[in-house]
């Protein structure tokens, strides 16, 4: 069973690469807008990193987004 860090990451994971879909962005312009590198959007969407709450506020921005709906 997932411990409760574990679906969250999952889900934040899930909700970036939707919303970067939805945006139509590439995992490397995202990482431009939000002032990461590629591989760590990557490992996000993959939930293999934890975005600090500064980088959560970019990504949402980027996203154009709450930053709770990266959450859900």
């Amino acid at each position: 069973m997932a411990s409760g860090e574990e679906k969250i990451l999952k889900n934040l994971g899930v909700n970036i690469r939707k919303y970067r879909k939805i945006s139509k962005l590439t995992q490397r312009e995202l990482g431009i807008q939000v002032d990461v590198t590629e591989d760590y959007i990557r490992f996000l969407e993959t939930g293999r990193n934890t975005p600090s709450m500064q980088v959560l506020g970019r990504l949402a921005d980027a996203l154009k987004i709450e930053p709770y709906e990266l959450l859900m």
